[in-house]
């Protein structure tokens, strides 16, 4: 199934690639080990753990993945590597864990995210205010402009963390819309004959 659906990703990023739909499919925190084989690891989201979105309404260009993918520097420093794959591999820790502040410290991206933050009005209020509001950790989600947040819902309320993201993103003078949710569970079968 992943495979048949990440050919359908050609049509907004450019090529295959199964880090959306494997997710989709899975649900929860997937890592996409390896193509060829093709290898998904899908570990459970902690149970206090509630992600917000918030997306400003803007044009986006066509096969926006694809050209946000384009900006991605292709050198790197070392000093930049290192951070990633620690961020990575803290991440990965942070879900076995059940660790949502971990998980939330670790969204932190040397690389891909100063380059892609340029294409997104307010990129640095939305942060900020999520965060003030009790986020544990922000990012871009995907290709961008939606911004995504990790909130423990112990900790705070992700109404508030959604709805301080969304004015950061109206303070640009575009309208925007936020939610809170929870992981998704991925596919399941609602019924058999």
């Amino acid at each position: 199934m992943v495979r048949l659906a990440a050919k359908g990703e050609v049509a907004s990023a450019g090529y295959a690639h199964a880090d959306n739909v494997s997710a989709a499919i899975y649900g929860g925190f997937v890592i996409v080990r390896s193509y060829n084989p093709l290898e998904i690891i899908n570990m459970k989201a902690p149970e206090d753990l509630e992600v917000c979105v918030a997306y400003p309404h803007m044009a986006t260009a066509a096969h926006k993945t694809e050209k946000a993918r384009a900006i991605v520097p292709k050198q790197i420093s070392i000093d930049k590597l290192v951070r990633n794959v620690g961020s990575a591999a803290a991440l990965a820790i942070g879900f076995a864990e059940g660790d949502i502040d971990l998980i939330g410290a670790s969204m932190s991206d040397a690389v891909v995210e100063p380059e892609r933050a340029a294409l997104i009005p307010g990129y640095q209020k939305v942060k900020e205010n999520a965060l003030k509001a009790g986020a544990c950790g922000v990012a871009i989600s995907g290709a961008g402009p939606a911004m995504i947040a990790i909130v423990n819902k112990k900790n705070a309320n992700s109404d508030r963390v959604a709805e301080a993201m969304k004015e950061a993103f109206e303070s640009t003078g575009l309208k925007a819309t936020a939610f809170a949710t929870e992981p998704g569970r991925g596919t399941h079968i609602l019924e058999t004959e």
